[in-house]
């Protein structure tokens, strides 16, 4: 929960709605601005105070209440293809007003934009958060409210008419899933107990048969919007961190191994910059097809004080290039994902005062051209996206919480998938090694080692003097005495235990 935020009952999730001179609600925080605070009561249900309802019947109010479903819990975030894949289709959300209440379904589109296709169609249920698998064949929802809701996986088949619906988790307060590069995985947020704060949210990952469930932050930060690196590597999250700017604790770019291991903070700003003295909500992270770069959504509180309207923003994965793309304050551009094939980037637009011929709903704009971001051409690339987004093309007017992925149908690029293995120690004095049968892996030194898609490695573990070892814990397939087989068909994480 950011700094400041005020906590309501069990569960609170605090957004602000701006409006503009036709009340029309507008996503941000700015004069003239209301909370809505979301609430779950006792009994598990919803209560939103200061609600907000559709608004002169243009749709732009029941769009607003998706957004404010997925500033609370998330944008979904795909993990594409761990290079450039074929362009395929693109799902998002689209929302109704039912007797004063929004309903969303997902719908997918072609790359153009034709083809919109209903694909959930329930008239009584909401589904939200849309993200595809690798292989495009499958989408991971949530279907439900800001209340307890269910995490859901719809199988399109190859053919993209399949209609299979399972059930993997739920029901909880969840949001905002993610794909693991081989899909037998899923990251997700989901709302847990605190110590300081009674409740707050942490990045969890599960198994697809809905086994195998670990809170990887388990911090007492807000962790949200999650989205797994295509390479497997990392999984980036927007966390609530302190920063050292004397401003408190504010919402950053941070990835993790999938173990949670080994945290960076990605968007802190270098010394003396705007970014680092002054406070920015960074949300929404989003990997490019290679996983050299991510996008993600800004709203600076610099120079004018609270708060410009989000836009969309680049980091390199160590941190470095961190730039403005759009850098326009006539619009709200939110929850960008790369295409499969590195050219553009879709993301969700709102117009702060819109004129005539204005329209809210997802565009795309081109990528930069190079991945990761050189540092000095940052300049000059900012100005090019700039002048690119004012132009950007419409896909699809009144829709959002959007992702893009790969023609199914494509031969899919060949993959390497990252073997993470930790060591646990019980005891004073415990101690112990695991290494690898094939090059790569000898940990305490070297823990982690990218292996071909369908690779089986052996790790064997071997206690130091004085200490046993215990046992394995993770993604072993068999498991022989001392010795864990893998298959790595996806990131894969293991533990080995020593005590004393």
């Amino acid at each position: 929960m950011p700094a400041g935020a005020a906590e309501t009952g069990p569960m609170a999730c605090l957004v602000t709605v701006e409006y503009s001179l036709n009340n029309t609600p507008v996503i941000g925080r700015a004069r003239h601005a209301r909370e809505v605070v979301m609430n779950k009561t006792d009994s598990g249900q919803v209560r939103i105070d200061e609600r907000v309802k559709a608004g002169g019947g243009s749709g732009r109010g029941v769009l607003t209440s998706a957004l404010l479903v997925a500033l609370c819990f998330g944008f979904g975030s795909s993990a594409w293809a761990q290079v450039t894949s074929v362009n395929g289709k693109i799902a998002y959300v689209v929302c109704e007003s039912v007797n004063s209440d929004s309903q969303c379904d997902i719908w997918v589109m072609n790359p153009d934009g034709t083809g919109q296709t209903n694909v959930t169609a329930t008239s009584t249920l909401t589904e939200q958060n849309p993200v595809w698998s690798a292989d495009g064949t499958k989408i991971a929802y949530i279907e439900g409210t800001v209340g307890f809701n269910y995490l859901k996986v719809l199988d399109l088949g190859v053919d993209g008419t399949g209609r299979t619906v399972t059930t993997i988790s739920g029901p909880f307060v969840q949001g905002g899933p993610t794909w693991s590069p081989g899909g037998t995985q899923i990251a997700l947020v989901r709302q847990v107990p605190g110590v300081v704060m009674t409740i707050q949210s942490d990045i969890f990952v599960i198994n697809v048969d809905g086994s195998g469930e670990t809170n990887i932050t388990n911090s007492d930060f807000e962790e949200i919007d999650p989205a797994w690196a295509p390479d497997g590597s990392k999984i980036a999250f927007a966390g609530v961190r302190p920063l050292g700017n004397d401003l408190g604790p504010e919402y950053a770019i941070v990835t993790v191994n999938p173990d949670g291991s080994g945290e960076q903070i990605l968007t802190a700003g270098d010394p003396g910059t705007p970014r680092a003295t002054g406070l920015d909500g960074d949300r929404a992270p989003a990997w490019s097809p290679d996983s050299s770069t991510l996008v993600f959504m800004s709203e600076a509180q610099y120079p004018f004080g609270c708060c410009r309207p989000w836009q969309i923003w680049t980091v390199n994965r160590d941190g470095t290039g961190v730039t403005n793309l759009t850098n326009d304050d006539t619009v709200y551009e939110m929850g960008p994902s790369w295409s499969p094939d590195g050219t553009q980037i879709l993301f969700y637009r709102q117009y702060v005062f819109p004129v005539e011929g204005q329209v809210d709903g997802l565009y795309t704009m081109p990528a930069p051209t190079s991945s990761p971001l050189a540092v000095a051409t940052l300049s000059s690339t900012t100005t090019a996206l700039a002048a690119a987004t004012s132009s950007a093309t419409l896909l699809a007017a009144d829709a959002s919480d959007s992702d893009w992925g790969r023609d199914p149908s494509s031969v899919p690029p060949n993959v390497a998938y990252t073997l993470f293995v930790s060591v646990l120690l019980e005891g004073k004095g415990a101690g112990g090694t695991v290494a690898s049968d094939l090059k790569g892996i000898n940990c305490g030194r070297d823990c982690s080692e990218p292996y071909a898609s369908g690779t089986l490695v052996t790790l064997t573990a071997k206690p130091r003097r004085n200490s046993a070892f215990v046992g394995w814990s993770g993604a072993c397939a068999e498991i022989i005495g001392s010795s864990c087989r893998v298959t790595m068909n996806d990131a894969k994480t293991v533990t080995a235990t020593f005590s004393r």
